[in-house]
């Protein structure tokens, strides 16, 4: 299944102490998540109409390994699965020397952007 890499450095502000999920300075898990995210929403962006976006609906992520700010990670994204309501894209993260420090799925709907705006406008 090929795989689309995207490339991140971890800074002071990527860490647990930081965005406050915990209290050492390695990359926060929320952050890893983001950055997951972000790959899911590039690559889906490429397989759907340009009159639609996706939205997320459901993360699987499972962190294993700690990194240190100033390690490089790589956040490996397959293209998406389609199982008829939604886009279902397996991540792997690696280090620099290869190893797995995360891996899941990150689940997208494909919608209008209009009409799910003025659902979400309704409810304010």
């Amino acid at each position: 299944m090929p795989m689309r890499k995207f490339q991140h450095t971890v800074t002071a502000d990527d860490t647990s102490a930081q965005l406050g999920s915990g209290d050492l300075d390695v990359l926060a898990t929320p952050r890893l998540i983001t950055w997951c995210e972000s790959a899911a929403f590039q690559v889906c962006k490429q397989t759907i109409d340009s009159d639609h976006t996706t939205v997320g609906t459901t993360v699987k992520i499972e962190h294993v390994k700690g990194s240190a700010v100033g390690s490089e990670i790589t956040v490996l994204c397959a293209e998406p699965i389609n199982d008829g309501r939604r886009l279902v894209c397996h991540v792997t993260v690696k280090d620099s020397d290869g190893e797995e420090l995360a891996k899941g799925e990150i689940h997208r709907a494909v919608v209008d952007p209009d009409r799910f705006m003025s659902k979400c406008q309704r409810v304010l």
